[in-house]
């Protein structure tokens, strides 16, 4: 019935909501979603990577991956340098967490520290891929 978190690693709260949908036409076999009802649980989630879910005698450890939807502006021009096309990249990083078009990702991403972020696209199923992202 609750959701729990490997020794060390106390994030969720009454403030964490989880549901789990399965069906095999969008999710690929293991997979779920989980929804967050605030930003702090999402990123303790991410930042954590696993957790413990546990629901009467199944008990089972799962990762926590972020979810890439289809169809959003970038976050930081709203299509503006990128002729209104929707932004192919999310950056999973706690210090983005936000989609880019490539001129912003290849923008933001040239700042130090931000460098070796890896961008995530929308795989089949429904399940990100990091690509790699080469300099110009």
């Amino acid at each position: 019935s609750g959701a729990k978190v490997p020794e060390g690693k106390r994030f969720l709260t009454s403030d964490f909501v989880a549901g789990l949908r399965v069906r095999a036409s969008s999710l690929t076999q293991g997979a779920g979603r989980v929804a967050f009802s605030n930003q702090q649980s999402y990123i303790a989630a991410i930042s954590a990577r696993f957790v413990q879910l546990q629901h009467g005698d199944i008990d089972k450890r799962v990762e926590v991956k972020p979810y890439v939807l289809d169809d959003q502006m970038c976050d930081e021009c709203q299509g503006q340098r990128c002729g209104g096309k929707f932004a192919p990249f999310f950056c999973a990083n706690v210090t983005c967490l936000q989609y880019y078009c490539e001129h912003c990702w290849a923008h933001i991403h040239s700042r130090s520290g931000r460098e070796y972020h890896k961008p995530l696209v929308k795989e089949g199923a429904d399940r990100p891929r990091a690509v790699p992202f080469r300099w110009c």
